[in-house]
């Protein structure tokens, strides 16, 4: 995978990464009606020459959740002023090496689950899930995804079945692996996993932003069929995990039968939660949340363009119009050493 190349390797330029950034969706002056898109800043920085990226997630809603945006339904302005979309060479940067969208599958694996018909259903819901959100080897996606496979049970500490990798077989194989020895534990750390997969989650998306420029967002699917049994965490700890979770983090929950607290799943699972009500329902559920995330992944964007700006401090405004529907963020950056000369590959 081909690493963005770091800012660090320009110290004139440090100083122009963004300075001040608002999100301002419902505070612009002019006259577009329905200003309901979410737009949500997470990093804007300069590359030389003259290269501005803008990190962003957009929000059109639940009726739109499944709908990517172009190029041309967005709008850059500079100090007031539209720049141009061909002049400037504004793109989506979607490929390897520009944005790597980073997945947990977080499963329970204790005794009810393992002393009964529900295993095989379950692994065939979690090999349906991988199938769906996981590129193949080839696929014009491969290398913009990765996953990785964890699971639980009474013990304090959660387990890693495969570390994060883009590769869906391997993560195929993981699943396939598991069988009802792999734990005697018949108790349950729910909240204790619900608090470790989001620190592991930080530290992945910590360590990738560290290693490269790429653009990184992630989110943790967790699949139980019981409330917390292990009492080694409060329930109020972990919701509070959960609502503190980094903007970059979505979190799903999937429930399995009447045993578990639907209340808890729902607020754990913020970003959604689905409910099997047997087994025989988990391959439809794994695969609704699949496409929530699906969604989920579609919504960052990595924009690039070039900026006609040689020097001092300006305001830069990016504006998603899609429909009858409006949002923007503001940002400042410095074109102090801004040549000519750029590209956007």
């Amino acid at each position: 995978m081909k690493a963005f190349q770091k800012n660090v390797h320009f110290p004139a330029l440090i100083s122009s990464i963004f300075l001040i950034l608002s999100l301002t969706a419902c505070n612009n002056d002019d006259d577009i009606s329905g200003q309901e898109i979410e737009v949500t800043p997470i990093e804007t920085t300069t590359e030389p020459p003259s290269k501005i990226r803008l990190f962003f997630k957009v929000d059109l809603g639940e009726e739109h959740q499944f709908t990517t945006l172009e190029p041309s339904d967005f709008e850059i302005y500079e100090n007031g002023s539209q720049i141009s979309r061909l002049e400037s060479q504004a793109q989506i940067q979607r490929e390897s090496g520009k944005f790597l969208y980073s997945s947990m599958l977080l499963l329970d694996l204790s005794g009810s689950i393992l002393n009964n018909a529900d295993l095989p259903r379950l692994k065939e819901a979690a090999t349906t899930f991988i199938e769906r959100t996981m590129p193949r080897e080839g696929n014009s996606l491969f290398g913009t995804r990765e996953m990785a496979v964890y699971w639980f049970d009474g013990e304090q500490n959660i387990h890693r079945l495969v570390p994060f990798t883009p590769e869906r077989d391997t993560l195929l194989s993981g699943i396939n692996s598991i069988d009802e020895d792999i734990s005697n534990d018949v108790s349950t750390n729910l909240n204790g996993a619900v608090i470790q997969g989001l620190s592991i989650m930080d530290s992945r998306l910590r360590e990738i932003k560290e290693d490269s420029d790429i653009a990184t967002a992630g989110s943790m699917v967790l699949f139980t069929d019981g409330t917390d049994q292990a009492g080694r965490v409060s329930t109020s700890v972990a919701l509070d995990s959960v609502n503190n979770a980094n903007r970059e983090h979505a979190l799903f929950t999937i429930g399995l039968g009447g045993e578990i607290d639907q209340q808890v799943l729902e607020r754990f699972g913020k970003n959604g939660f689905e409910l099997a009500e047997d087994s025989l329902q988990l391959n439809s559920s794994f695969l609704a949340i699949a496409e929530r995330l699906e969604a989920e992944s579609n919504s960052y964007y990595v924009l690039e363009y070039c900026s006609p700006k040689r020097s001092g401090t300006h305001t830069l405004e990016l504006r998603a119009i899609y429909e009858d529907k409006f949002g923007s963020f503001d940002a400042e950056f410095s074109a102090e050493g801004f040549t000519g000369g750029c590209t956007v590959d």
